[in-house]
Formats: C-alpha cells, sequence, structure tokens
C-alpha cells in the first residue's frame, strides 16, 4: 500500500513538472475569471423574473379572527438589474407586513392595489418596476366575537373489502371546532360537516386529516380534523337460538320439535366473544299451519343486530304440535 502511494506521489510530481499541465492550469484560470466578469456583467443588465411575496399581518389583536382566508403569499413579476433582483429577491425572502390598526376597521381590513405596489417597491427597492401582481386588492372580514363551539358531522361513506366490516362508527378528532362570524350568522349553525369522503375497499383501520367545509360568512377553527375509520377482520360464529311463536290461539300451545335451531354469522373480530344470542329472535308463525302440508313450519328472522353479518339459518323449518288447553 504504501509503494503504491509512493508511486503515485511520484507520478503527480512528474505531472505537474511538465509544461501541457502548467498552460492547462493557466487556461483554467482564464476561464474562471472571464465567467466571473460575465457574471457580474449579467447582473448589471436589466432583467425580469417572478417571486413569490410573504403576506403577514402585524400588529393584530388577540381578539381579532379574520373570517375570510388571508392569503398566505401573492405572486409578482419584477423588472430590476440583475444585481438588484439578486439581492431583493433571491437572498431575502421579501415580505409585505400589513399594520391591522391602520388598514383595519368595522368588521373589514382593506389594503388596495396602490398600497400592494407602494409595499412591493419598498421590497425590492425604489428602481423595480412591478409588472404584474396576482391580488389586485385585499378585502378581509373579521370579527371580535368569541364564537360558537359546534360539534362536527361527519360526511363519510365507507365500503370495506370483502370479509372485513366497519367496527363502529368513524370518528372525528376533536369533536367539535369553535366557529367565528357576527351574531346572527352563528346563531344559524347549529353543527359544522366534514367535506365529503367516500372510502372504497379498505381493509384496515384508516387515519385520514379532511377539511371542514367552507360556511358562508363564517369560519370554522380548527380548518382540519382527523378521521379515524375502525375497520376489522370479519370472523365466523355459530349459536343455538330458540325459536318463539306468535298468533297462537288462547287456550292453545304449540310445541316445536326442535325448540331450539342452529344459525350462523359473522361478527367483528373484536366482538368474538361477545354474547349475541339474546339479540337474534326466530320465530314461526301460527297462522302457517294452514298454509303448510309436510308437518313443519318455516322459520322466520325477526331481528337481529347489524353488527352481525350473513346471518344463516341451518335449518330452515321445524315440526310442530299443537296442544290444547
Amino acid at each position: 500500500m504504501r509503494r503504491r502511494y509512493e508511486n503515485a506521489k511520484e507520478r503527480w510530481r512528474v505531472l505537474r513538472s511538465t509544461s501541457g499541465f502548467k498552460n492547462a492550469m493557466l487556461f483554467l484560470i482564464f476561464v474562471i475569471v472571464s465567467a466571473v466578469f460575465w457574471f457580474i456583467l449579467a447582473l448589471n443588465d436589466s432583467a425580469q423574473d417572478h417571486f413569490n411575496v410573504n403576506i403577514r399581518i402585524v400588529n393584530q389583536p388577540d381578539s381579532v379572527t379574520f373570517i375570510s382566508d388571508v392569503p398566505e403569499r401573492l405572486h409578482v413579476s419584477v423588472s430590476d438589474k440583475g444585481t438588484n433582483l439578486w439581492r431583493n429577491g433571491y437572498l431575502k425572502h421579501p415580505t409585505i407586513n400589513i399594520d391591522f390598526k391602520e388598514y383595519a376597521g368595522d368588521g373589514i381590513l382593506k389594503y388596495s392595489y396602490n398600497d400592494l405596489i407602494s409595499s412591493l417597491r419598498e421590497s425590492f427597492g425604489g428602481s423595480a418596476l412591478i409588472t404584474s401582481v396576482s391580488l389586485d386588492s385585499l378585502q378581509l372580514s373579521y370579527t371580535t366575537n368569541p364564537g360558537k363551539k359546534v360539534p362536527i358531522l361527519v360526511n363519510c361513506q365507507v365500503f370495506p373489502s370483502s370479509g372485513t366490516t366497519l367496527e363502529g362508527s368513524v370518528k372525528a378528532s376533536p369533536g367539535s371546532v369553535t366557529v367565528y362570524g357576527t351574531k346572527e350568522v352563528l346563531d344559524t349553525i347549529h353543527y359544522v360537516s366534514t367535506e365529503p369522503v367516500v372510502l372504497r375497499d379498505i381493509n384496515e383501520t384508516t387515519v385520514m386529516e379532511v377539511k371542514v367545509s367552507k360556511l358562508s360568512k363564517a369560519r370554522a377553527i380548527p380548518a382540519k380534523v382527523v378521521l379515524t375509520v375502525p375497520i376489522e377482520p370479519l370472523v365466523q360464529k355459530q349459536a343455538l337460538i330458540t325459536v318463539d311463536t306468535e298468533n297462537v290461539p288462547e287456550g292453545e300451545e304449540l310445541l316445536l320439535f326442535p325448540s331450539k335451531v342452529p344459525v350462523e354469522y359473522y361478527v367483528a373480530m373484536s366482538r368474538l366473544n361477545d354474547d349475541e344470542d339474546s339479540n337474534i329472535k326466530l320465530v314461526v308463525n301460527y297462522n302457517d299451519v294452514h298454509a303448510t302440508h309436510n308437518g313443519k313450519l318455516p322459520i322466520s328472522t325477526r331481528k337481529f343486530p347489524d353488527r352481525l353479518k350473513n346471518l344463516r339459518l341451518k335449518t330452515d323449518s321445524v315440526e310442530y304440535a299443537i296442544v290444547k288447553d
């Protein structure tokens, strides 16, 4: 390894002593100097470019909440010497500071086109020519009312993939927002919904951020909430359910053979150990006695919870006997 290092060092010493190497280095120095002079001359030429200018509201009282959306930035085209554009547009972040106390009153902050141009010239320098601005003015509504807390209504349709289920409801966090506006407007708002969301073929619990729906003449804070969509796999479960009777005349009794029948259904994994038997109601109707001729009565499912999926009777009829008192 040391010999290789010594050989490389010797080759480099020989290369540096050649006239070709010296000429190449001299040429490279001239190229760098020329590039520097060209860059300086180019910056002294007039140029035009596009910039994002930040917008800040300063001296805003804590009691004030803007109802209108306050733009974070505006887009401008500026012509000036390259050196000025480089200094004012690239090396610093141009910003417009709007003094709330100077431009706000009677629930509206007004900032005219002339105000925008004046602030932009102050930011980019007096020699700059503002050729275009993405905003022609600002008129921002605000309120000093403390606001009204209202619940969030989740507007979400969920279609789980095969073999899974929505276990419970979709939850929003936070579950409420504060709405700001005039008293007359706030009196008409009792809840705020999320923007509509449709989820298809999801097979696991999903957490996502969604926007709150826009309000007319009011603003909700926060403007976004987090939705939790609880998805669980389905597992099969079986049970023996007692079959009840209905419409049996007074003085008679309807005996069923068997009195319990097996059912099969699917339930969310977290509910596998829940006792659901009492929530399933199976019946036979005495009035069907005259409509059947095989000595059996059909079983009907009167009720079962929505959380039980694909409920199926493994026996669809039972034998019976009528006993009179």
